[in-house]
């Protein structure tokens, strides 16, 4: 019996030990020991009681109060275990980084992934832990992630992989929401570190994580749970962003090029390329209806046709520049957003913002746009882009700058457009005085005006008058000589001035610009006409910005050559002209309509078999001499591809061979005497003007 209570005692402190020491992580253990204790208890209590001993009034009071102990110690035992199988849920997750692969699961807030690194997020697996109780039963977790390429990718839920591996592909943003019991208790809270923006805010319950839209690799990860109604774990402002616009610009020699998205740079800068058609959408994520419409200003074309979400507007394959833009948002999103855009010009470079359907960049002034900024801004929320400053140039159309003049003897010209013929030509007429007019076609035109000065005879330079006023004589005893005109203000920064003389004996001189002198002075001659225009920086000229003034008297010539060579200009001070009839070379120093002779020379040119070629040429490469068969010719200096200036013909060894000139025997090329080609080797350089005829 002793053995028995003894037993029975040694099994009742076990119990008591076990249950006091448990942890909560092995309550179901305890529950199933303490059970199997009991019964064991039971059995020898009622192997006591049906002995063959007889039991004792004092010893049944001892077992009684052993059972009672026993029952105390089984009711405190079971307590426990009833209040063990509450348990915390927690959340796990692994990611895959980009050259390091899954990394060490981590929970409840630890950061997965790097930071620092520059390396992507490329896959997760996301699960519950200590949902084992009947509490939490049903729960579970599911997420997708938004991949490089593929855009968002399906749920997976409980541990699966969500993204890519061996394909070096990005997360850019995550959604994770819980499922089951365990939704109605805890919100799960999640944050991504972004290439970029580093750490965004804090999602929760299926928000968007990350970004969009911006090629941006999600690089690290943070995921909580949080109890209903307790505080969120950081700021829940900002957790995801996007691109709310996207553009695509097509430009000169380049072709379409891959869309940006907002404030990035579609279009070229720096490489002196037109942008001539582009392509603007918004991003689906935008959570209002409406459109983004847009409308461009087209070389040759002006204003072209509305067009919308996506579609082309502008040119493709005509060779035609983009001059000017306007952008507007239109149904329920223009209640919510602004759109701001920037235009990058032709020698101006970036404009400041216009705004919802404002004009930016130039009209009339032949600018061409090459690049451009779009960016969406939500009213009330955003910063607002600098839009102060210039971002829109109106040019002058043609018609805003004319002229008017009083010629001697005759009168009133009347008012002519720019370009015209100011005075009469071949009449011997002369100009008296001149006025010039501008007229802006609206407030946002160039600030500036046109000063303009007259040289009278006998009398000299006037002062500057501006448009409006007339510059010259009053009376018709005198008349004009020479003029000069320049542009003031903003208008000098946009604008050349271009204008011509048509001069007594000499007829039209070159294009003089910006205040140089046209016309003669010094020598009596009249001013008999003008041409005027005001030319854009980006247009053509309308003719070589040479020639254009002279003070010398016009030499009169029976020589052929020589009149023939006043209708020509040259880059240098000098000019080749080649009679092939004649058989004769003549070298000029001057400018057009000044050339006065260095030498005329006897030469052999082409043989009728193989002629010289005739033109417009100029001097190129030089060299001291080349052999041809038996042949050695001395002082090359080359005209046209093969066509050469050089001396007549001489042996290898350096005897002449053939010194003949003044005819027509060579296979193409102008045979000199020696000298004369040496000559030309040694003194006219590159780029002359060589005239065959």
């Amino acid at each position: 019996m002793k053995r028995i209570v003894k037993n029975i005692t040694a099994v009742l402190v076990a119990v008591s030990v076990l249950a006091t020491g448990l942890s909560p992580g092995a309550s179901v253990y305890a529950e199933s020991v303490s059970a199997s204790m009991q019964e064991e208890i039971a059995a020898e209590q009622e192997g006591v009681l049906s002995g063959e001993e007889e039991v004792t009034a004092e010893q049944e009071d001892m077992i009684s109060d052993q059972e009672e102990s026993t029952a105390d110690e089984a009711q405190t035992m079971n307590a426990y275990a009833d209040t063990s199988v509450s348990q915390t849920p927690s959340v796990q997750y692994q990611v895959h980084v980009a050259k390091k692969g899954w990394q060490d699961t981590v929970s409840d807030g630890t950061v997965a992934g790097t930071t620092g690194e520059s390396l992507a997020v490329e896959a997760v697996r996301i699960s519950l832990a200590n949902i084992d109780a009947d509490e939490w039963a049903g729960s579970g977790i599911e997420y997708t992630t938004h991949v490089q390429t593929y855009g968002w990718l399906s749920s997976v839920s409980n541990g699966a992989g969500s993204g890519t591996t061996g394909q070096a592909k990005r997360v850019e943003a995550v959604m994770i929401s819980l499922t089951g019991p365990i939704a109605e208790k805890y919100d799960i809270y999640y944050r991504v570190h972004v290439q970029s923006y580093g750490w965004l805010d804090w999602a929760k319950n299926g928000e968007k994580a990350g970004s969009t839209g911006y090629a941006k690799r999600v690089e690290a990860v943070q995921i909580v749970l949080v109890e209903k109604g307790e505080a969120a774990p950081g700021s829940t402002s900002r957790p995801y962003v996007y691109s709310r616009v996207s553009y695509q610009a097509q430009s000169q020699t380049v072709g379409w090029q891959d869309s940006v998205t907002e404030n990035e740079v579609a279009g070229l800068t720096g490489a002196a390329k037109r942008l001539e058609s582009i392509r603007i959408q918004l991003s689906s994520e935008i959570e209002y209806s409406g459109s983004i419409q847009y409308q461009v200003y087209v070389q040759s074309y002006g204003w072209m046709d509305w067009k919308s979400d996506g579609q082309t507007a502008g040119t493709v394959g005509e060779g035609k520049r983009i001059e000017a833009i306007r952008i507007r948002l239109t149904g329920d999103v223009a209640n919510y957003y602004d759109v701001y855009y920037s235009v990058h010009m032709a020698k101006i470079g970036w404009c400041n913002y216009a705004c919802n359907g404002e004009v930016t960049g130039s009209i009339e002034l032949s600018k061409r746009v090459e690049a451009i900024q779009i960016c969406l801004v939500k009213k009330g929320v955003d910063t607002v882009p600098d839009t102060s400053g210039d971002k829109y140039i109106e040019g002058y159309s043609k018609g805003c700058f004319y002229y008017s003049a009083q010629i001697k003897g005759v009168g009133n010209t009347g008012y002519l457009a720019q370009t015209n013929t100011l005075g009469t030509t071949g009449q011997s007429q002369q100009l008296q005085n001149i006025t010039l007019y501008l007229s802006g076609n609206s407030t946002e035109v160039p600030s500036g005006t046109i000063q303009y000065a007259t040289h009278i005879s006998s009398h000299g330079w006037t002062d500057w008058s501006t448009c409006g006023i007339a510059s010259g004589s009053n009376t018709s005893a005198y008349g004009l000589e020479a003029v000069k005109i320049q542009l003031t203000g903003d208008l000098a920064k946009y604008y050349d001035i271009y204008y011509r003389a048509y001069v007594q004996d000499y007829g039209w001189l070159g294009w003089a610009k910006n205040g140089q002198i046209a016309g003669t002075t010094g020598i009596s001659y009249r001013l008999e006409a003008l041409q005027i225009t005001l030319v854009s920086k980006d247009a053509a000229a309308p003719g070589d910005n040479s020639g254009y003034y002279t003070n010398q008297k016009k030499i009169t010539t029976t020589d052929t050559m020589h009149a023939k060579a006043m209708q020509y200009s040259s880059p240098t001070q000098y000019l080749i002209m080649v009679d092939r009839d004649a058989h004769k070379v003549g070298i000029f120093t001057g400018s057009q309509g000044q050339w006065t002779y260095v030498a005329k020379w006897d030469c052999a040119n082409g043989k009728a078999s193989t002629p010289t070629v005739g033109g417009v040429f100029s001097v190129q490469n030089k060299g001291t001499y080349f052999d041809s068969g038996s042949s050695r010719c001395y002082w090359w200096t080359q005209f046209y591809g093969n066509y050469l200036f050089h001396s007549v013909l001489y042996t290898k060894s350096g005897t002449l061979q053939d010194g003949r000139v003044g005819m027509a025997l060579s296979h193409g090329c102008v045979r000199l005497e020696i000298q004369n080609a040496k000559w030309i080797y040694d003194n006219v350089p590159r780029g002359t003007t060589v005239v065959v005829y």
